[in-house]
């Protein structure tokens, strides 16, 4: 070991750094990357497996538990509207249920369209669209909204084409369907 001399006559002695093989660089990490490094490219996200829903942006926090937005609307003229949605505007991604007579149209990961003829139902108004939430527990945001002061036609019941569905009205009348579909 050499010794390194100082100037100071009480210094202890310094070993002599050993000197990097030929070849070799050092260099030192930055603790804090800078804005010109370059980011490692994500890999594109898996495409969903036939049948499966793709998956949509991050849920937006909410006191109901949304999920997605559905808007039905009543409709005189079902096969000119199936036809508008599905071959002129070219959503492709619909079902037609003859059994209702209910058309549905997915418009995006979060939120679709539905057309049926007109019911005899007090909270459809003609031509005016129902607000209809989809949420994971119909009866966990019946309880959550109740304490927030919204009152409702009554609690959740189950639909037959389906769903789980809760009913209030928005303060200019609108129906608003909080709906759950039905576990099998």
């Amino acid at each position: 070991m050499a010794i390194k001399k100082t100037s100071r006559s009480n210094a202890r002695p310094q070993p002599k750094k050993a000197a990097k093989p030929e070849g070799r660089v050092a260099v030192k990490k930055a603790a804090n990357p800078s804005p010109q490094t370059k980011a490692i490219p994500k890999k594109p996200a898996p495409k969903p497996a036939p049948g499966e829903r793709p998956a949509g942006p991050p849920p937006v926090p909410n006191a109901m538990g949304l999920e997605s937005l559905h808007l039905d609307y009543t409709s005189l003229n079902l096969e000119e509207v199936r036809r508008f949605y599905t071959q002129q505007l070219g959503f492709t991604k619909f079902t037609w249920d003859p059994q209702w007579s209910y058309l549905w149209v997915q418009t995006s990961n979060g939120s679709s369209l539905g057309f049926m003829p007109p019911m005899q139902h007090p909270t459809m108004m003609p031509r005016e669209p129902n607000i209809y939430f989809l949420v994971a527990d119909v009866d966990e945001a019946y309880r959550k909204l109740q304490t927030r002061g919204v009152s409702f036609e009554g609690p959740p019941e189950d639909k037959p084409w389906g769903h789980r569905v809760l009913i209030t009205r928005d303060p200019e009348g609108r129906s608003i369907w909080i709906a759950q579909p039905k576990r099998k």
